[in-house]
């Protein structure tokens, strides 16, 4: 870490810069991306997850013209909020001239699985063109003739009029792994498999190689090829399995510019809705489709292997950063919890961006100047500050972000964990919505860093789980395992989404303490932990407290009113606008509804406190 002087009257301003602009890399497993983008130009394109348009003269075909215009980004006719990518072939019916499209990644991929939801197209099928729909990974043609070295999986080759022989003008599919080939005269050492039917409409395709033997092609979950060695005549047997680093790519062209004999002009379109690579992990549909339907229920467009992440609207959370200094540009929440610079870089908050925070009445940051959330700590609390950088890329920062309570109950959410191992999240439909901890297997474990324990003695701590299954078990200890805290059996509560709360009573030394959650049995969800000092203060809770906690709010969305599930009377309401974190009513509530027929549509906030106890929900008006 470099020692720095900060300037008191400063301190805030420097701090904050110390975390937005001092993040080191924080690899990740999972690339994901939605193709979210504005058109075949945007910058994002290139620099997020390095895609790039072929453009010009190229192949296949040797000599073959490719135009970027070729490669479109449409709105989904079925779903207004999604986007597609497009490529495209074009036929002058006259002159015969022909257009091919690509797109290929910079980034590349190695063991795992690659999988991506793509339309493959018949309307060649009528023109008799040589037209191929391609979803594939491939290494540098450097390497075409390095078997030790090549790698080309061809995840699949539609030809809705084959021109390859197995199935004459016909629908085929081909599915293809190399080991190396030459191009002139052309000759491969492959394997390969055929589906020889209709293709046409939607499909996810996937490819796994994580044994070192084999490669396992899946579509729509149905396993369609294994593939090992090669099956050439001459030289079979030769191992096809991927020995280098590997583009992904999608490509729509026309093999040999062979056309049929129509004289009009046509095209043929091939559309992809996302892509997405697990490193060195087999995943099957459901797995796949359960982490694309999260990212889309959170927002998320993109993600990369650097740890980046892009959404296309803020997220709820009480702290949103922003890249741009007037609460514009892409934007990042941070819900209550702990993180780290990793933890900032893994959420999209990058290096030298020039940002802007807002944090929610209610809540407050706390800004160290170190990464274990220990010593003194600037404080952000209902406030916007804009951030300039200062270049402090190398000071190691911690961030906490927080209710602001007096009591001596801490919550901790489930997925702001400090570092974990085994774990993932997902979208919760527990209220108050946001993320869940799940997939959790026996010997997983995760860490939240600094959690005080203000006085010695008993602790209720409290676990929100769900689980569908009998004998699950998680214990809890603090300062890595060195100080136990007990097991606790999790009930079988009907459903990974139905939860419940167990909890278990400890005795505590006071003190600042890292506390740990070790997966004894699987499986089980974790929405939240709460942590209480018992005795008096539990005691002085009253049971009107004990209901805000609880309660949820209906309608949403709504015209007019919004009700609550308890009465809330005398409590503080607040009203926050989660598209820029303005407040725009503050007043003490009368029975169990409030008019919010004034404000405008969109997402909000809203705060109940009452008794010492603050609880925060999601509404939106129509």
């Amino acid at each position: 870490m470099k020692k720095y002087i900060i300037v008191l009257i400063h301190s805030k301003l420097l701090l904050l810069a110390f975390i937005f602009f001092g993040l080191s890399g924080h690899a990740q497993v999972i690339m994901f991306d939605d193709f979210n983008y504005s058109g075949n130009n945007d910058p994002q394109l290139a620099s997020f997850n390095k895609w790039q348009i072929v453009n010009g003269v190229s192949g296949p075909p040797e000599g073959a013209t490719y135009n970027r215009n070729n490669v479109a980004f449409i709105t989904d006719p079925n779903d207004a909020t999604n986007k597609l990518m497009t490529l495209k072939t074009t036929v002058n019916g006259q002159s015969k001239a022909v257009t091919h499209s690509r797109i290929e990644s910079s980034y590349e991929y190695f063991e795992g699985t690659y999988a991506s939801r793509v339309y493959l197209s018949d309307e060649s099928f009528t023109t008799k063109d040589a037209n191929i729909q391609t979803f594939f990974t491939i290494v540098s043609s450097s390497l075409a003739q390095d078997g030790a070295k090549y790698s080309e999986m061809d995840i699949i080759e539609y030809m809705a009029a084959d021109k390859w022989g197995v199935s004459p003008d016909n629908r085929v599919g081909y599915t293809t792994s190399y080991h190396k080939y030459i191009a002139n005269p052309w000759k491969p050492w492959k394997t390969y498999s055929t589906q020889q039917k209709s293709l046409a409409g939607w499909h996810t395709f996937i490819a796994t190689c994580t044994d070192g033997v084999n490669i396992r092609y899946y579509m729509d979950n149905t396993l369609i090829a294994t593939h090992s060695v090669t099956d050439n005549e001459t030289q079979a047997g030769l191992p096809v399995y991927p020995r280098s680093t590997m583009q992904v790519a999608f490509a729509n062209w026309i093999w040999n510019n062979v056309l049929g004999t129509g004289t009009g002009n046509r095209e043929n379109t091939f559309m992809t809705d996302w892509v997405l690579y697990y490193k060195n992990t087999a995943l099957d549909l459901t797995q796949i489709n359960t982490l694309v339907a999260n990212y889309k229920a959170q927002g998320l467009k993109r993600r990369n292997l650097a740890g980046q992440t892009f959404y296309d609207t803020p997220q709820t959370g009480v702290a949103i950063v922003y890249k741009d200094c007037n609460y514009g540009g892409s934007a990042v929440s941070l819900p209550t919890g702990n993180y780290t610079l990793g933890d900032l870089q893994a959420k999209g908050i990058l290096d030298n961006d020039i940002s802007s925070l807002k944090v929610q009445n209610g809540y407050e940051v706390l800004l160290y100047a170190n990464d274990n959330f220990s010593g003194s700590a600037a404080i952000i609390a209902a406030d916007d500050t804009c951030l300039v950088d200062n270049s402090f890329n190398d000071v190691t920062t911690s961030v906490r972000v927080r209710a602001i309570t007096n009591s001596s109950s801490v919550l901790i959410e489930a997925e702001s964990y400090a570092s974990m191992s085994g774990i993932q999240t997902e979208a919760t439909t527990d209220t108050g919505g946001g993320l869940n901890v799940g997939y959790a297997d026996t010997g997983d474990w995760m860490s939240y860093s600094a959690i005080n324990f203000p006085t010695s003695g008993s602790y209720l701590i409290e676990y929100r789980v769900a689980s569908g299954v009998n004998g699950a078990v998680i214990s809890s200890d603090l300062s890595a395992g060195t100080i136990q805290l007990g097991a606790v059996t999790i009930p079988n509560t009907g459903g990974w989404q139905n939860w419940q709360t167990v909890s278990q009573t400890v005795n505590v030394n006071a003190g600042t303490y890292n506390f740990g959650i070790y997966i004894q049995s699987s499986g089980v969800n974790l929405n939240w932990i709460r942590i209480t000092k018992s005795g008096a203060t539990l005691a002085a809770k009253s049971a009107s407290a004990d209901k805000i906690e609880s309660l949820t709010v209906y309608p949403s969305p709504t015209d007019n009113e919004l009700f609550f599930t308890t009465d809330v009377s005398e409590a503080n309401v607040s009203i926050i606008n989660s598209q820029d974190g303005a407040t725009v009513v503050s007043q003490k509530a009368n029975g169990n509804s409030i008019d919010v027929a004034r404000l405008k549509s969109g997402i909000y906030l809203i705060l109940v406190e009452k008794d010492g106890v603050k609880t925060v929900r999601r509404f939106i008006k129509k």
